[in-house]
């Protein structure tokens, strides 16, 4: 028989924490919503598996690999059990080390809030069925990579600008939605959608605010319209998507915090729309799989390290005049200078999690970083399960995944990522023999 919980736990930094998500010091002055860790926890009387939810930015591989560990133990669950995965909402808590030095104290206690939300949730075990739907919501994803007339490739070219050729791609606005229907216990909603949680930082003050952004919105939305159900957000392949519509007229704002709530309203109002049309799920059973994927490193040349350095230290000290670009042109320049640097010392190779769980004909494909949309659409068309969802920075956080052609064609994504190109595909063809292989066995 088949059985689900549900739990969640505020996991909100204290003010002044730094909020990660942009390549400069930023510093929680004001909480616009909490955060929340949210819990989803599986039983089929045999295999049990949880999957963690967060409001946040992301964790890296390495560091969640051992958190995943410790709470293998004290759980009493397989560490590959264990699904743990992030909004990406860039006004969340710095929680690993990259740029700026996390709070460990914050960190340690994280740890021990997502271990009490899977607790709580594998005591919440109720007999449940699961349904399922698809439907679309359109108007607020945007492919935000453009060709401009001079031939270039420019990711975030600006609201209006006339050098806009055309977007290199289309946004994926199919929405997943899965509804938990437990016997005496609330629903719960699993929405998969994918966009940038980016929204807020023109805003008042939104830049040093913590929230939940758009993902935040879905969730109370749909919690309110539905009571005694409990929703949870999962981000798909949004690498190469943000909100902005830079054809947009100057009357409607393209962020701010009215924009973030607008678009989970959109989110959450597509989904009321399919909720009635759901059809059943088959299957029970409980599954779950990791495998290593060896990914080539980007590392730059070590002629252009003092370059780099001179780049981060520019922009540290606010002086971005000496950088010899404009607007996100200034931030593809850092990012690339940044990945450079942290590259210097590292091995011609990385190993990322490719992570899968199943219940029955329901699946989660785990990408641990930001892939492309071609990434999702790739992965869902090939997977032989009825329900199957994809979820971004999942089991890790390792930056930019494009595709060949991004490569190719240059611009901030394939600049700043870690690795080198053919990584998208790469990713795509090793989850989609992951996923066979777990329905298969």
């Amino acid at each position: 028989m088949l059985c689900a919980g549900f739990a969640k736990v505020e996991i909100t930094p204290p003010m002044g924490c730094i909020i990660s998500g942009y390549y400069e010091e930023r510093r929680g002055l004001e909480k616009l919503d909490p955060l929340y860790a949210r819990a989803v926890a599986f039983s089929d009387g045999e295999n049990r598996a949880v999957v963690l939810y967060l409001d946040a930015l992301g964790i890296r591989q390495e560091l969640l690999d051992g958190m995943r560990a410790r709470m293998e133990d004290d759980l009493r669950l397989p560490r590959h059990a264990l699904f743990v995965a992030c909004t990406h909402t860039h006004t969340g808590p710095e929680i690993c080390d990259g740029m700026f030095e996390p709070d460990e104290s914050y960190n340690a206690r994280l740890e021990k809030l997502l271990e009490q939300a899977a607790q709580q949730a594998l005591d919440d075990l109720k007999p449940a069925k699961m349904l399922y739907a698809t439907g679309r919501a359109g108007g607020i994803a945007f492919i935000r990579r453009f060709r401009m007339r001079d031939g270039s490739t420019r990711t975030n070219p600006g609201y209006g600008n006339p050098d806009i050729v055309a977007p290199i791609g289309e946004a994926d606005e199919e929405l997943r939605l899965v509804r938990i229907v437990r016997e005496g216990g609330g629903e719960i909603l699993l929405v998969n959608f994918q966009v940038h949680p980016d929204t807020i930082g023109d805003c008042l003050r939104g830049a040093d605010a913590i929230s939940a952004d758009y993902p935040g919105f879905v969730v109370r939305t749909l919690e309110g319209a539905l009571p005694g159900t409990h929703a949870v957000y999962l981000n798909g392949a949004a690498g190469d998507l943000n909100h902005i519509d830079v054809h947009k007229p100057d009357w409607d704002p393209n962020g701010g915090y009215e924009h973030t709530a607008h678009m989970g309203r959109v989110i959450a109002g597509e989904a009321l729309r399919i909720y009635g049309k759901a059809r059943p799920i088959s299957g029970e059973g409980v599954r779950f799989r990791q495998a290593p994927l060896a990914v080539p490193a980007n590392k730059g040349r070590p002629e252009d390290v003092p370059l780099a350095e001179k780049y981060v230290r520019a922009h540290r000290e606010g002086r971005d005049d000496l950088i010899p670009e404009t607007g996100m042109g200034v931030t593809t320049l850092v990012a690339e200078a940044t990945r450079i640097l942290a590259l210097k010392d590292a091995p011609d190779n990385f190993e990322l999690n490719m992570t899968a769980l199943a219940v029955g004909g329901l699946c989660l494909a785990g990408i641990p970083g930001e892939a492309f949309t071609q990434v999702g659409r790739s992965i869902k068309a090939a997977s032989p399960y009825q329900a199957q969802l994809i979820v971004g920075i999942a089991n890790g956080y390792e930056g930019y995944f494009p595709t060949r052609e991004a490569f190719e064609e240059g611009g901030y994504e394939a600049r700043s990522s870690s690795f080198r190109m053919g990584v998208a595909e790469q990713i795509a063809e090793a989850e989609i023999a992951l996923i066979r292989a777990m329905k298969e066995a």
